[in-house]
């Protein structure tokens, strides 16, 4: 782009470079030698004068201008008008239009200002609901560990007498809901923690093989009795210095949601490892239902649920994957899905394979 006092220049001077020659022109070519010398002169004094008056209409004109572009320009970039270089000028249209920017840019940075207030509040608020609820999990958790307890002494009879079978399958059943509410109350509480940036990680060096073998033999009796398989796909000796707990966790979580998407007796599981530069590269292959590409978008937030039959049944919180992104994130991966409808499912997660920074149980 060119400047607007760079074209007023070239403009003038070539104005006055003609009038000039024009006059020299005529200065030499005059019959008579006196009306030559007149006419260079008028010449001299006409090219003289459009120089002039260029400079004059640049310092009155194109200064002011620049200096309102640049301020336009540190406006865009800091929303503050107050750093402004300051405009004089007697141009009624240049004073007019400095007024209302500088109007309109003290409204946008006061409308800024309030937001960026506005938006503090809320993070507060969020935080302070973050903490609330997390103190009223912890509380709900902790009559829950006497509940168990008592429930599994009635379930043993020997301990505390013979049930009939209407009695034990009452027993039975509130120990189902007590695990399951436990589970959310954990949930709920992993969850506030990843929000509050206070889930804690113990890094250590871990064989993935072993963690991939303890895992599937965790899951033994689950997949057993959907009639299902559940394999390992690692053929590498990789060793990772991460958070073992947390990278079965996400497993965990992962798995339990395959398991609700395939079909029993013809589902399969997969589980695996490899190496992928500065990372493990993690996944969990399933030949479910698959998902579709509008709810893969929305499916590592809170509380979503793929909405078909098949997950109208299961008894989830919807924060399962929320916890999968939080703990790889927290681990410095990331975590993400690739699926195709009535073909399967696969996620994966990297994690760094080097030691990094974290919120340390140490």
């Amino acid at each position: 782009m060119i400047p607007i006092r760079h074209i007023l220049f070239l403009v003038s001077g070539v104005s006055s470079f003609i009038i000039f020659y024009m006059g020299l022109v005529n200065y030499l070519t005059a019959v008579e030698a006196d009306t030559g010398m007149i006419l260079l002169i008028f010449a001299t004094v006409v090219a003289s004068g459009t120089l002039l008056s260029t400079v004059y209409i640049s310092k009155s004109i194109t200064i002011p201008i620049e200096k309102l572009a640049q301020n336009m320009t540190e406006f865009s970039k800091t929303n503050k008008i107050r750093d402004k270089k300051p405009i004089n000028t007697n141009i009624k249209e240049i004073y007019e239009l400095n007024e209302n920017f500088e109007s309109m840019g003290q409204k946008v940075e006061d409308t800024i200002f309030v937001q960026k207030e506005y938006v503090e509040k809320l993070k507060e608020i969020d935080r302070k609901k973050a903490e609330f609820s997390s103190m009223v999990s912890h509380e709900l958790k902790t009559p829950l560990v006497p509940i168990l307890g008592y429930v599994q002494m009635l379930q043993k009879q020997e301990l505390m007498g013979e049930l009939n079978k209407q009695q034990l399958d009452a027993v039975d059943e509130i120990y189902l809901s007590a695990l399951k509410l436990q589970r959310l109350v954990g949930d709920i509480l992993t969850t506030q923690k990843l929000e509050l940036g206070k889930l804690e990680f113990n890094q250590e060096n871990t064989d993935i093989t072993k963690l991939l073998n303890s895992i599937i033999k965790d899951f033994i009796p689950v997949i057993s009795q959907k009639n299902i398989h559940l394999v390992k796909d690692n053929t590498e000796n990789i060793i990772i210095f991460s958070d073992k707990d947390r990278i079965n966790q996400v497993f965990s979580n992962l798995i339990k949601n395959a398991i609700d998407f395939v079909e029993s007796e013809k589902g399969q599981i997969t589980i695996g490892a490899k190496m992928d530069k500065e990372f493990i590269k993690f996944f969990v292959k399933d030949n479910g239902v698959g998902i579709s590409e509008t709810d893969q978008k929305e499916i590592f937030k809170k509380f979503y649920q793929i909405d078909t039959s098949t997950s109208k049944k299961r008894n989830g919180s919807g924060l399962g994957l929320a916890i999968c992104k939080g703990i790889t994130e927290g681990l410095g991966g990331k975590i993400w899905v690739e699926s195709k409808e009535n073909v399967g499912t696969t996620f994966y997660f990297e994690i760094p394979k080097q030691p990094i920074k974290v919120n340390s149980k140490n």
